[in-house]
């Protein structure tokens, strides 16, 4: 009998379990018109990101929420030891790939096997393979490797706190303060850049940079690698950036515009965002790429006043986030997120498409609209007149 390789199945059963319907959602804001219809549409994508029909929790479902940690710690611990790289190496049994990473042949064999169960190894004949999703994306020192926030590994034990932070109100830690920033960010942003790349094109092309719109003046405020504005340097030939981060993070980001090929096209802003002067009808475009969520709404509020007043007659704002539904019922990732930013910061959350319309119409911005970018939110757009 022929051998057959086994790619693994992860069971999905009860996975409907972790998704709600977003539907039959109200926009409560008091607008009307243009601004209404892209709401509207906003509110429509996130809807659709959620599995229609609502199957009520089994106790399958259930069991397996308590043991749904398991997969997470399967693929930190296959990144932090090597194991994509050993068998990229060429080391291909257990025996080999446990020498390789310095441990156990009974613990590797364990570990292997659960990585074939979770889709990203394959096994024929006691031969462990990496899939093509693990081969570009886990095997150390490839261009697109995705590992470097899960040989860190930081989440895992702020979460193991969430009980008392909710107790207590008080987070784990503060990522968003400098000192612990210029540590914990640069991990994550390596990962982030990667995940964010194709999204950041098609932010690109549905704020219009290059066509039709050319030479934009933009700043990346928060920027982490730039991803967000260098798609903006890429689809716009002629445009300016500034680029503005914590001192140690715009190390980062010089490093990434230099390996896109844009570095001649920036200028760097260090320092707090809360604090850094912005200036006055400086810029065309402003983008806020997954930084509302730490600063927390005190903070959001001023940095959109603020850049109301920096963005030139008919400038917009660009605003990507984990966004929820308007009664935060779902999409179940921008609604766990928010628990993330509890334990890890002080006045973090995820907001609501009417709530950033509302701050925006505040801070001034005259129309708010939305596009979809493939992700499992819209990106959200304040303009000014």
């Amino acid at each position: 009998m022929p051998s057959k390789r086994s790619h693994g199945e992860l069971s999905l059963k009860g996975q409907s379990g972790w998704r709600r319907i977003v539907s039959g959602v109200k926009v409560e804001t008091g607008i009307s018109g243009r601004n209404q219809k892209g709401i509207r549409n906003g509110i429509k994508q996130m809807a659709e990101s959620a599995q229609e029909g609502n199957t009520p929790v089994s106790l399958e479902t259930l069991q397996q929420m308590t043991f749904s940690f398991a997969p997470a710690r399967v693929l930190c611990a296959g990144v932090q030891l090597g194991v994509f790289a050993h068998i990229a190496d060429g080391n291909t049994t257990a025996q080999e790939i446990a020498r390789a990473a310095e441990a156990s042949e009974r613990g590797m064999r364990m570990l292997l096997d659960a990585l074939v169960a979770c889709q990203l190894l394959t096994k024929l004949d006691g031969q462990y393979d990496v899939t093509p999703l693990a081969a570009r994306y886990l095997v150390r020192g490839r261009p697109d490797y995705m590992g470097s926030m899960m040989e860190y590994d930081p989440l895992w034990e702020a979460w193991r706190h969430l009980t008392e932070v909710i107790r207590t109100g008080q987070p784990f830690r503060r990522v968003e303060e400098r000192e612990r920033a210029e540590t914990f960010f640069p991990h994550l942003v390596r990962t982030l850049h990667i995940s964010n790349r194709e999204p950041a094109r098609r932010a690109a092309h549905a704020l219009g940079a290059g066509t039709p719109r050319r030479g934009l003046r933009v700043l990346d405020l928060a920027c982490g690698s730039g991803v967000w504005g260098i798609a903006i340097a890429e689809a716009d030939q002629e445009a300016r950036l500034t680029a503005q981060d914590f001192p140690a993070l715009l190390s980062l980001t010089r490093e990434y515009v230099k390996r896109h090929g844009v570095e001649d096209r920036y200028e760097f802003l260090p320092g707090d965002l809360k604090e850094v002067d912005l200036g006055v009808t400086r810029y065309d475009l402003a983008l806020l790429g997954n930084i509302v969520h730490s600063e927390g709404e005190r903070a959001s509020r001023d940095v959109l006043r603020r850049l109301y007043r920096a963005l030139r007659p008919g400038g917009r704002v660009a605003i990507i986030d984990m966004v929820p539904s308007n009664d935060r019922t779902g999409p179940p990732f921008p609604v766990l997120f928010a628990l993330n930013m509890l334990v890890n910061t002080e006045e973090g959350d995820t907001y609501t498409l009417a709530e950033y319309t509302q701050w925006l119409q505040e801070a001034g911005f005259a129309r708010v609209e939305t596009a979809d970018i493939g992700s499992h939110s819209p990106l959200i757009i304040g303009c000014r007149d």
